[in-house]
Order: C-alpha cells, then structure tokens, then sequence
C-alpha cells in the first residue's frame, strides 16, 4: 500500500493565525489563534481545536497562503486515534461494529422501506450501468426517493461498507482507514466492471475524484457524476419537468464538504432550488462561512458521553439561525446533515420545516412526499437509537475499525430482539415523554456539552 500523501503544506504556513481567527466556531484572538497553530504544528497538542473544531473545512479557506490547515487538524486527530482509539460512541456509525445505526433502524423500517433498501444493498451491478450511490445516510430516510421517478434513470446501489468513499471518517482524521476503504471501493468498482457512477452526496462526489487519488494514491477508473450537475442537465434538456412551482422562502444549508468544491458547486444548488420556485433566503453564515450541522462536532470529541450533547449543541444555532431569516424551511443537499438536523428540530421542538433538496425537486416534478410524518417519526427513531447507543457505550472501551467489510452470515442488518430500544421508542411515541424528553435534555446539554471555549 502506498504511502499517503498530506494535503498540509508546513512550508507554506507563517503563523499569521487567520485560519482560526477567522472561524465562527472556535471565537479564538489572534494570539490565541497563533499558539494553536504552532502548537498543532509541533504536535503539541492543543487548547481548543482538537476538542472544539467541528471539521467544517472553513479554516482551508481562510488560509492566505493555501497552507491547508484543515488537513494538519486530521492529522492531529489521526494520530489520536492511533494513540488512544475511537469512541464506543463511534461503533454506531461503524457499519462492521455492533450495535451500529443501520442495524438498530431495521427494528423501525417499513416493509415499504426494507423492499427498497434490499434492492438496493442486494444489486449486483454489471458493466454498462450507471450507477447511483444512495449513501449511508439517506439509508435512514430511503423516503427522501425510494419511490421517485428520478431513480429511473440509474440502477441504484447502496453499500454501507463502502463508508460513503470514507467520507465521514475523512472528516473525523480517520485517515488509515479512509485509505483501506479506498481500496476496497476500487476492488467493488473494478468487479462489477462499470464506467459511470453517480453518487447522490457531494461530500463522496469529493472523497472519490480528489481525496482517493490526490491524498490516498487510489484512483479509480470509473467517471464519476455529480448528482446536481446531473439535475441541471436533465432540467436544461427537459428530460426533467418542474411544473409545480413552489413558491416558498427557503434557506440552505452549505455542507461541510461543500467548502472543498467551492463556489461553483454552492450556486449550484441555489440555481436547482430556484428552478423549482423556491425564494431564497441567506443565512448570516453562508457558503465558505456556513456553520456545521452538528455532525461534525463528533470529530473532536472530548468525552464520549458528551458526543450527542456536543452535536445538538452545535446543530442549535445552526437551526436558530436557520429561523431568523424568517425562511419557511430549511433546505439540505447533504444525507447526513439531514439526520441531524431533524434530531435537533424535534428536541428543540421547532417549527421550522427541514428538506433535503431531492424532495424540493420531487414536489417540483409533482411527486408527492408524506411530509413531515416521515421526517417526524424517523427522527425519534435515531433519537431512540442514540439514547439506546449511549446507553450500551457506558459499557464499550474505545476501539480500533478491525474491519471494513461485512459479514453477510453475520447478524450485522438482520435486527435481534433489542427490548430496551424497543421500550425507549414506544414511550418516545407519545407527545407528553417527547415534551418530557426534550426538556431534560436541552436542561442537560449546557451542562454536559464540551463545546464552549472558555
């Protein structure tokens, strides 16, 4: 295997410090701002980036000198992680660990839902088929398109052990293992024998065409499509009609991922959102200053207990800011900010509405969604899986990814009997516990959460 290669330029950085003075996360002084940066350069440890940063990318774009300061922050985190391991937290996301998030979930699916998420996972392609990768995260709302038209025009695969390219564990510095599951995407792409493949998240769109070649020296020979170039296309061609016009305020959420596309790729999905009546509203933070999700405050975490508390905290303003534009809704183009999104929105018991934008194009083309009753319940499942995941991890010690395929003789996606989930999830179908609930834990999380630099 080859070596990786850094996207950190060390020769390139003069300790000016504006990368994290310009972070509207970390609130950091100049000076302040300087010391971290020697510091995470000396391998030092750090004060506040290590345990505050919510990997949003911003900080590559701040840097005057394209030093690339974003990529030495993963290489902190991924020498951690050699030191020390992963959070029991982290086995949820891990699709070969147990219990993850994908197999708890298959507790609450639909049978509408596991039709469609076996045909998806069981496909074996062949040469000749354009692919469309539906991605772990849209895995946990398969209603966002399992029934539209849209999947007409691909043959659909959904293989969680492909880790979305590595894309979020990129994102955390789990970067070893980025590289073994690169490998293992080249192996499943060259078997299968296609040319064309398109993945629904812009976030693996990067991870295959620059980060596997450029950082993991993994290239594929497959053409890889971006799904909103492929959107345009079909709208300028009229393959793809949008006659019902929306007509609502809508403000978008710009994934961390987005900051490593740039702007062509963030006008983008303003244009696919206009083309479909929507009236755009911008956010305070926005485009290379927009704020995190929540998601990728799990990156650096502190104590595992705190990891929920730290992502619905950050996932808080982003919601409030959200709100003080007076939008009507909220709109996603990335799966896995969805799931937290939504997580949040329920606990915060806000009002405002929260799409992914494959749904704005869905009502657009005239397609109908059971919105928000889908979004709703599913939201108190993963809120359920969470609590039942924290749960559990009182009981893990941090580990190590061992493997990146999984065993289809293993339990891994057939659920077992899971009572206390079950049990957790029945009360949180009643409103009064979900009022209950919520209360506690927006009481708790000023409390446990990490996020607050000091």
């Amino acid at each position: 295997m080859k070596h990786r290669i850094s996207m950190w330029h060390k020769d390139r950085c003069d300790l000016c410090g504006q990368c994290l003075y310009q972070c509207p996360v970390l609130t950091l002084s100049l000076d302040e701002a300087r010391v971290e940066m020697k510091n995470l350069i000396e391998g030092n440890g750090s004060r506040y980036v290590l345990t505050n940063c919510t990997s949003c990318m911003s900080c590559n774009i701040y840097c005057p000198r394209q030093a690339n300061p974003y990529h030495l922050i993963q290489e902190r985190w991924n020498d951690l992680y050699h030191k020390k391991g992963a959070p029991p937290l982290y086995r949820g996301v891990c699709p070969t660990e147990e219990p993850n998030i994908w197999q708890l979930l298959n507790v609450f699916l639909s049978e509408k839902e596991k039709r469609w998420i076996s045909g998806w996972m069981n496909y074996v392609p062949q040469p000749g088929d354009m692919l469309l990768l539906i991605g772990n995260y849209v895995h946990l709302f398969p209603f966002i398109i399992g029934d539209s038209q849209l999947l007409n025009y691909f043959k659909v695969v959904d293989r969680i052990d492909q880790w979305e390219g590595g894309a979020y564990l990129y994102q955390g510095g789990y970067l070893d293992e980025v590289q073994r599951i690169a490998h293992k995407t080249k192996e499943d792409f060259d078997r299968w024998g296609v040319n064309t493949v398109v993945p629904l998240l812009d976030a693996v769109y990067h991870v295959f065409t620059q980060v596997h070649p450029k950082e993991m020296q993994v290239k594929h020979e497959q053409t890889f499509i971006n799904f909103h170039d492929w959107l345009l296309e079909k709208f300028d061609s009229g393959d793809i009609d949008l006659p019902n016009q929306l007509n609502i305020s809508i403000t978008v959420h710009d994934n961390c991922y987005s900051k490593a596309l740039g702007e062509p790729y963030w006008d983008k999905h303003r244009e696919i959102l206009k083309r479909c009546g929507c009236i755009l509203v911008e956010m305070e933070h926005n485009r290379q200053n927009s704020l995190c999700c929540g998601f990728g405050a799990g990156a650096s975490w502190k104590r595992n207990s705190a990891i929920p508390f730290d992502m619905i905290w950050e996932a808080t303003k982003k919601i409030k800011e959200a709100e003080t534009t007076g939008a009507k809704a909220l709109v996603s183009y990335c799966g896995g900010c969805i799931y937290l999104l939504w997580a949040t929105r329920e606990l915060l018991q806000s009002k405002i509405d929260i799409y992914h934008n494959v749904e704005i194009v869905r009502m657009a083309m005239g397609e109908t969604i059971n919105y928000p009753y889908n979004h709703i319940e599913r939201a108190w499942d993963i809120i359920a899986i969470i609590t039942y995941q924290l749960l559990v991890s009182i009981f893990q010690k941090n580990f190590r990814i061992k493997t990146i395929s999984y065993d289809y003789n293993r339990s891994t996606f057939t659920p077992k009997n899971y009572r206390v989930l079950k049990i957790i999830r029945k009360l949180l179908r009643y409103q009064f516990i979900r009022g209950i609930y919520s209360k506690i834990f927006k009481g708790l999380m000023p409390v446990i959460n990490t996020r607050r630099v000091a």
